[in-house]
């Protein structure tokens, strides 16, 4: 986690932790319906009615835990992937090419059918568990 001076709420964009800067994406949605995604540290004014949204308004803690959520479930797809990939290299160097090309449909057919699901579920019960927020223009 971040040092607690940077963990402020009127910390500048560059202050704060590059995953805190390149998270996932606000939704901020203006009372006469325009709709903006930003970055947190973020301010809009919306076009049509000139109202200013700010994203610091968020608790940086908060917005932190959804952070960590998306990540910890991004991790398993990615070592799947990484693995299968190292499979294939082995298989070709081998001379199997065909043998690895053929694990990895096998992986990715069985991750997607019976595996995935079942992740996608468990992602979205953990999002819902998550804050959400109705920020007021200033």
């Amino acid at each position: 986690m971040a040092a607690p001076d940077v963990l402020m709420a009127d910390a500048s964009p560059e202050r704060l932790p590059r995953s805190i800067r390149r998270g996932p994406r606000i939704t901020m949605e203006c009372d006469c319906g325009e709709r903006r995604y930003l970055h947190y540290g973020e301010r809009w004014t919306c076009e049509r009615c000139g109202k200013t949204w700010d994203t610091h308004r968020i608790p940086l803690e908060q917005y932190a835990a959804i952070r960590d959520t998306q990540m910890r479930y991004r991790r398993v797809p990615v070592a799947i992937s990484a693995v299968s990939l190292a499979c294939v290299v082995a298989f070709i160097i081998l001379g199997k090419a065909l043998g690895g090309l053929i694990l990895v449909a096998l992986v990715a057919t069985t991750w997607n059918i019976f595996f995935r699901p079942m992740y996608k579920r468990r992602y979205q019960a953990a999002l819902k568990e998550l804050p959400s927020w109705k920020i007021k223009p200033e």
